[in-house]
C-alpha cells in the first residue's frame, strides 16, 4: 500500500490538517509554464451586463456580435458542427439543446421507454428512443449503454455529443469510443477522464502542482482489512469514498472504529451499484469545513479561464442543497489562491473544457485543500451563468468546435472587450470584472424532509411555477408525469439574484411560496422554506455537516395545527365515504335492487394518528357542501366544496383553505395550503413493510437471527441510494423476500417475532376538545341574515339533513317578530329593481 507524500499529523488537539497538507505540498515543483491570472474585484452589479430571468448570457446572436459563423473552423478548429445530440435527460439536456438551437445546430434527444413523457425529448429537433434488439435496457442502464447512444448518433449523422452531467459525463471508455467513430465528444479528452474520474490520480496531479489535499490513502482498491489498518494509522474520524463517481454515493464518514467495516462495505456496495465500480480510498475527515468550488473553462490553445466562485457547504449525505455565488466568507486572498491553483492544474495536463476544481475552506485559519476537479458541467452551473454573464453549455460547444476562449462573445464581454472586434487578448493577463449581484439556488428533490430525507417518487398530479425576473427555475416533470424509482431524486432546481445575498434570499423565499406541488411525492419545500429563514442560514453560518446535524436533531418544518389537520383528514374522509355510498345507492337502483340502510347513512366514523397521538372523530353531512365534525364532545361546522383537481375548498371559522389527500404506504398524507401532515396508519410492528418502491441489495443478519431494536439488518436501494433498514423493535427476524428483488410500496418485507409485546408504542388517545371556532362563513348581525340563514337550515332539516329544529325555529320565529325583517326584505327587492 502506498501512502501519500502528504500525511502530517492531523490527530492532534488543535492542529490544522490544511496547514500540514499545504506544508508537505509546497515542496512539489509545479510545472512550468503555469501562470496566474488577473482579477480586478469590482462591487457587485457594476461590471457585467444585467439580463432578465430566463436569458442567461447567449451565445446565440453570434453571427450578429461577432461578425462571421462561428461555427466555421479557426486556426486549425474543428469542423463545423451540424447536429448535436446529448446523451442524457432532464434540465440539462433541455440547456444543451437551447445552446444548440441558438448557434444554428440541430439537436438530437434520445429518451428510455420510462421517460417518453419527458419534457427533454419535445424540446429536441429529432428524439430516439433507446433500445437494443439482444437485451434488455433498465430505465437507468438505457442511457449508460454507450454503444446503443453511439448507434443513435451514427445512424441519424449526429456530428457531436454533449454528455451532460451523470451517466456518461465522466466514463472513459464512451470518450474513446466518441473519438473512435469520429463524433466529437464535448468535454475533455479520454486521458483527462481517466485522470481526474479516478480520485487518487487526481490528488497526484494537485500534489505535483503543489496544491494542498487532505491526508489520505493514494492507493485504491484496498481491501477492507487495509483500510481499516490505514484509518487507524491517520486516526479517526475518516472519510471513506468512492474511487469513480461522486455526488455523495459511495461516501461514508466513520467516527469509531466499530463503525469501520461495516461502513466501508456499504459504501463499496453503493458505489458498486451507482458507478459499476467499488474500489475504495481514503481520507481524514475534516470537522466543519465550507465547500467551496472553482468554475474554469479551458480551450485547445492552452487559455483558460475561471468564473468565480460558489459556495455548496449546505449538503445532506454529501449531497448539495443549496448553491449560493459568488463566496462572501472567504477573504479575497484565499479566493484568488484558489482561482490560480485551479487554472494551474487545468493547465498542468492541456485540460479540454468545463471543470469545477472543489475545496474544502476553514475560516478559522483561511486554509484551504484539493478536494477533487469534476470534469464535467455541474448541476449548479447556472449560479456561475447568472453571476459572470456567461452560457457555459454554449461555450463548451465553441470550445469543441475549436473556437478559443478569446473569441467567444461571453467571454470578451467578461473581459470588457468588443464582441464587434477580433483581437487577441491574453486572459491569464488582462483583468476581468467582478461578479454581478448574488445567486442563491436550492434543488427541489422528492424527498421526506420529515424523515431524514427518505426518498419517494409516484406520480405528480399538479406542479406550477412561474419565473419572475428575479427568480428561474426548471422541473424535468410536469403535472401529470411523476418521478419514478429508477430516478434520482432531484427533478427540480431554482435560481434566484439579487444585489446582495439577503435580496436573493428574500427573492428565493418568495418563489417557493408560489410553488404548487402536488401527488404522490414528498417533497422538500415547506422544509426549504423553514431552512432559508433559520439563523443559521441567514448569517452564513453554515458548514458541510450543518444541513445533517439540523437533520440529525429532527428540527422539521411547520405542520399544520393539530385541529386544522384533524378538520381536514376528517372532512376528506368523510367525502370519500359518502360519495362511495352514494354510488352503491345509484348502482343497486340500474340493478332494479333495493338499497341496504346503510348506503344512505350521512355519518362517518374516523379514527387517525398524527404524531402519536390518536383522535377518534365523528362526521355528519348537514347539507349538501356541509360537514359538522365532533371530537370529544366538542363539534365544528365546515363547508366543503370540491376542486376539479380532486382536493377540497375547506371554509373554516371563516377562513378558506385548498385541502388535498394522497394514500401513501405509512397512511395519508394531508395537504393543507404549503404545509404537510401525515395521517398514519396504526402499524404492527411485527410486520416489516416497504414505504417506497425499491430494490433489496443485501440482508445484513441470517434468515431468524435475533435483531435489536435500532439495529440495521437489510439495506435497499431507493432512486439510486443505499439506504438502511432499521429494525424498531427487537426480536426474531424471518426474512420474506430475497436480495435484489424489487420491493412495492406496503410490500412485506419480514417478520418480527417481539421479544416483548408490552413495549410496543401505543398512540396514546387525544382527550382535549377543538378551540371554540365561528361559523364557516362569515354571518351577518341583521334580522334578515339572521332569517335567511335559520331558514336555510330548517329546510336542509327537511331534506334530510341533521340540525338542530329548536334552536333554528326560535331563531326564525324570532327574526320575523322583528319589524326590521320587513323593511330589509323591502330594501333588498327595491335594490333589485333599480339595478
Amino acid at each position: 500500500m502506498r501512502l501519500s507524500t502528504v500525511q502530517g499529523r492531523v490527530g492532534s488537539v488543535r492542529a490544522s490538517p490544511f496547514r500540514a497538507a499545504r506544508a508537505a505540498a509546497s515542496h512539489a515543483k509545479a510545472p512550468r509554464g503555469l501562470r496566474s491570472e488577473a482579477r480586478t474585484t469590482g462591487s457587485a452589479g457594476s461590471t457585467v451586463v444585467p439580463r432578465a430571468v430566463g436569458e442567461f448570457p447567449s451565445a446565440g446572436k453570434v453571427v450578429e456580435d461577432y461578425g462571421e459563423n462561428p461555427a466555421a473552423p479557426v486556426d486549425g478548429g474543428k469542423p463545423a458542427i451540424k447536429k448535436l445530440l446529448c446523451a442524457n435527460r432532464g434540465e440539462i439536456a433541455t440547456r444543451v439543446f437551447r445552446a444548440a438551437h441558438e448557434l444554428g445546430i440541430r439537436s438530437v434527444a434520445i429518451f428510455s421507454d420510462e421517460d417518453r413523457l419527458q419534457v427533454h425529448r419535445y424540446k429536441a429537433d429529432e428524439s430516439y428512443l433507446l433500445h437494443s434488439d439482444d437485451r434488455e435496457l433498465s430505465p437507468v442502464g438505457a442511457y449508460l449503454d454507450i454503444e446503443t447512444v453511439i448507434k443513435v448518433a451514427k445512424e441519424n449523422d449526429v456530428e457531436a455529443i454533449h454528455p451532460g452531467y451523470g451517466f456518461l459525463s465522466e466514463n472513459t471508455d464512451f470518450a474513446r469510443r466518441c473519438e473512435e467513430e469520429g463524433i466529437i465528444f464535448i468535454g475533455p479528452s479520454a486521458e483527462n477522464l481517466n485522470r481526474f474520474g479516478d480520485k487518487t490520480q487526481a490528488r497526484e496531479i494537485a500534489i505535483e502542482c503543489g496544491i494542498p489535499v487532505i491526508p489520505g490513502s493514494q492507493e485504491e482498491g484496498l481491501d477492507v482489512d487495509a483500510a481499516y489498518a490505514y484509518a487507524k494509522d491517520i486516526g479517526f474520524p475518516v472519510m471513506i469514498k468512492a474511487a469513480m463517481g461522486g455526488g455523495g454515493r459511495g461516501l461514508r464518514i466513520v467516527r469509531t472504529e466499530a463503525e469501520f467495516k461495516p461502513a466501508y462495505e456499504r459504501a463499496s456496495n453503493e458505489a458498486l451499484q451507482a458507478f459499476g465500480d467499488g474500489r475504495m480510498f481514503l481520507e481524514k475527515y475534516i470537522e466543519n469545513p465550507r465547500h467551496i468550488e472553482i468554475q474554469i473553462l479551458a480551450d485547445t490553445y492552452g487559455n483558460t479561464v475561471h468564473l468565480y466562485e460558489r459556495d455548496c457547504s449546505v449538503q445532506r449525505r454529501h449531497q448539495k442543497i443549496v448553491e449560493e455565488g459568488p463566496v462572501t466568507v472567504a477573504s479575497q486572498e484565499s479566493l484568488r489562491e484558489m482561482e490560480i491553483a485551479a487554472c494551474n492544474l487545468a493547465r498542468s495536463v492541456g485540460y479540454v473544457g468545463a471543470a469545477t476544481v472543489e475545496y474544502l475552506y476553514l475560516l478559522d485559519t483561511n486554509e484551504f485543500c484539493f478536494l477533487e476537479l469534476n470534469p464535467r458541467l455541474q448541476v449548479e452551473h447556472p449560479v456561475t451563468e447568472w453571476i459572470s454573464g456567461v452560457n457555459i453549455p454554449s461555450c463548451q460547444v465553441m470550445i469543441g468546435m475549436g473556437i478559443p476562449l478569446w473569441r467567444i462573445p461571453d467571454i470578451r464581454r467578461l473581459y470588457k472587450k468588443s464582441v464587434k472586434e477580433d483581437t487577441y487578448f491574453d486572459l491569464a493577463t488582462e483583468e476581468k470584472g467582478g461578479p454581478s449581484g448574488h445567486v442563491v439556488a436550492v434543488r427541489i428533490t422528492s424527498e421526506d424532509a420529515g424523515d431524514g430525507f427518505k426518498p419517494t417518487s409516484g406520480s405528480i398530479d399538479e406542479l406550477s411555477f412561474r419565473s419572475t425576473p428575479d427568480v428561474w427555475g426548471y422541473f424535468s416533470v410536469k403535472g401529470g408525469g411523476g418521478v419514478h424509482e429508477y430516478a434520482d431524486s432531484q427533478f427540480g432546481h431554482l435560481f434566484a439574484k439579487g444585489e446582495t445575498r439577503t435580496e436573493a434570499i428574500k427573492h428565493m423565499l418568495v418563489a417557493l411560496a408560489d410553488i404548487k406541488i402536488r401527488g404522490e411525492i414528498r417533497t422538500t419545500v415547506d422544509y426549504l422554506i423553514d431552512m432559508l429563514q433559520c439563523p443559521g442560514f441567514v448569517n452564513n453560518e453554515v458548514s458541510t455537516s450543518w444541513l445533517d446535524e439540523r437533520i440529525e436533531a429532527q428540527v422539521k418544518p411547520d405542520a399544520p395545527v393539530w385541529y386544522l389537520a384533524v378538520i381536514g383528514a376528517c372532512v376528506c374522509k368523510a367525502h370519500q365515504v359518502l360519495q362511495g355510498r352514494m354510488a352503491d345507492f345509484v348502482s343497486y337502483l340500474e340493478k332494479g335492487q333495493i338499497p341496504g340502510r346503510n348506503t344512505l347513512l350521512e355519518a362517518v366514523h374516523h379514527t387517525m394518528v398524527i404524531e402519536g397521538v390518536k383522535y377518534d372523530a365523528q362526521v355528519v353531512k348537514i347539507g349538501p357542501q356541509q360537514y359538522k365534525v365532533s371530537l370529544n364532545g366538542s363539534s365544528v361546522n365546515v363547508v366543503a366544496r370540491a376542486l376539479r383537481d380532486g382536493g377540497l375548498l375547506m371554509q373554516l371559522d371563516g377562513n378558506a383553505h385548498v385541502v388535498h389527500a394522497e394514500e401513501v404506504a405509512q397512511g395519508t398524507r394531508l395537504l393543507i395550503g404549503q404545509k404537510t401532515c401525515l395521517i398514519e396508519k396504526e402499524m404492527d410492528p411485527s410486520k416489516v413493510v416497504a414505504l417506497t418502491p425499491g430494490k433489496l441489495v443485501r440482508w445484513l443478519v441470517e434468515d431468524n437471527a435475533h435483531v435489536e431494536a435500532d439495529e440495521q439488518y437489510a439495506e435497499i436501494e431507493v432512486m439510486k441510494m443505499i439506504m438502511p433498514l432499521v429494525s424498531s423493535a427487537a426480536g426474531i427476524i424471518s426474512l420474506e423476500i430475497a436480495e435484489g428483488q424489487q420491493v412495492a410500496p406496503g410490500q412485506l418485507i419480514a417478520r418480527i417475532k417481539l421479544d416483548d409485546e408490552s413495549s410496543i408504542k401505543i398512540a396514546e388517545p387525544f382527550e382535549g376538545k377543538f378551540p371554540m371556532m365561528g361559523p364557516p362563513t362569515i354571518v351577518g348581525s341583521s334580522t334578515d341574515q339572521k332569517y335567511n340563514d335559520s331558514l336555510q337550515s330548517l329546510l336542509l332539516v327537511l331534506a334530510g339533513y341533521e340540525h338542530s329544529v329548536e334552536e333554528n325555529i326560535s331563531r326564525l320565529l324570532s327574526s320575523i317578530d322583528d319589524p326590521e325583517l320587513a323593511l330589509r326584505q323591502w330594501q333588498q327587492a327595491i335594490s333589485a329593481i333599480k339595478a
